[in-house]
């Protein structure tokens, strides 16, 4: 019988896969939790929001969550249904309303997450293009989540800073925008 050799390229191949991971976890700093925006220290300009996770302007409460590939989950306690979702290296599209989608291409950058693209809303005929790009950065201390968005249609472009901290608890469930029912 004969003995087997392990494959070179097989172990070539995992260590390849192994350092991407390595190398990915380690660009992700730990954006996951729930964030509340600071309203004085945030500067919002109308149609320069986050789309799709409230109808117009900012959602006061954020929940992220965050894979160990790099992803995040985006969503908000005003637009249950609608989740906004980044993943680095990657092409994401998720609705917008009734009848809009945003389509995002993300990469991680220390300690930022950037995404660019385009948003599109559809009223009857009429579709509204715009051109956005929205950049997720943590804090050292990982308190603070620093979003600079800018969305341009035509000669127009508008810009948000919007900054959120981190909550260390979201309180009883029953308190939250659609609560909980607890079994007696």
């Amino acid at each position: 019988m004969m003995a087997r050799r392990p494959c070179p390229e097989g172990l070539v191949l995992a260590a390849f896969i192994g350092a991407q991971l390595t190398t990915l976890g380690a660009q992700a700093p730990g954006f996951g939790g729930t964030w509340r925006l600071d309203e004085a220290r945030s500067r919002v300009q109308a149609g320069a929001g986050l789309f799709g996770l409230i109808g117009a302007g900012v959602p006061p409460t954020l929940h992220i969550t965050q894979p160990a590939n790099g992803t995040l989950v985006v969503e908000s306690q005003i637009n249950e249904g609608h989740a906004r979702m980044y993943a680095p290296r990657g092409r994401t599209t998720t609705p917008v309303g009734q009848a809009g989608t945003i389509t995002m291409v993300s990469t991680w950058s220390g300690r930022s997450l950037s995404a660019e693209g385009t948003q599109e809303s559809a009223a009857g005929t009429t579709t509204t293009v715009r051109q956005v790009k929205e950049v997720y950065t943590l804090s050292a201390d990982g308190t603070t989540l620093t979003i600079a968005v800018t969305a341009a249609s035509g000669p127009e472009t508008r810009a948000s800073s919007l900054v959120f901290t981190r909550l260390a608890s979201v309180g009883a469930c029953e308190s939250w925008p659609t609560p909980c029912k607890r079994v007696p």
